[in-house]
């Protein structure tokens, strides 16, 4: 009964939230199951660094996409984050300031995938690759990087290359001023 009471949002119990980025107090934070990025950095964190604003988050890390600040007050769960194309994965939770760039951190994902994929499927090898590339311009060309990520998710025989267009979608659809 008490874990259970834990919870918020309509959730019950505790979860580990593994928390960096631009806030005060980084690292493993047990907290409500249901719990809201920004209960999440104001209760458990200490809030945003001094000269930083909450600006976005990946709510669960490389490959569960860029939520912006808009959506912070949604509850880190399974279910809620998959409507907005994101998901909670391994809830590695990294908070960004309006001192960064989403895109930005989406190239850097892709390029940690790009270097991670063990080659084995062809769309997730050349299609890290290519959406690399893609990502590097000024403008993203977005019609082409939704056509690849697509067939990387539906073609890549494992979950790296299905996951890894997740931070570029997540961009283009919330963060469009970053890229063209």
């Amino acid at each position: 009964d008490w874990f259970a009471s834990q919870g918020r949002h309509d959730r019950k119990g505790l979860r580990s939230f593994s928390v960096s980025g631009r806030v005060r107090s980084p690292g493993t934070k047990l907290a409500p199951a249901g719990i809201t990025v920004r209960e999440l950095i104001d209760e458990f964190c200490g809030g945003m660094l001094d000269g930083h604003r909450f600006y976005g988050y990946l709510p669960g890390g490389a490959s569960g996409g860029i939520l912006p600040a808009s959506l912070g007050d949604v509850p880190l769960d399974f279910d809620t984050l998959q409507t907005h194309g994101s998901f909670i994965g391994s809830a590695a939770v990294v908070v960004l300031s309006d001192k960064d760039k989403a895109a930005a951190a989406a190239r850097n994902l892709m390029k940690f995938f790009k270097d991670e994929s063990c080659g084995q499927s062809t769309p997730c090898r050349v299609g890290t690759a290519k959406a690399l590339s893609l990502m590097d311009a000024k403008q993203w060309n977005q019609p082409l990087l939704k056509e690849l990520s697509q067939v990387m998710m539906d073609a890549s025989i494992c979950g790296l290359g299905q996951a890894a267009p997740n931070p570029a979608l997540t961009v283009m659809k919330y963060f469009p001023q970053e890229v063209g």
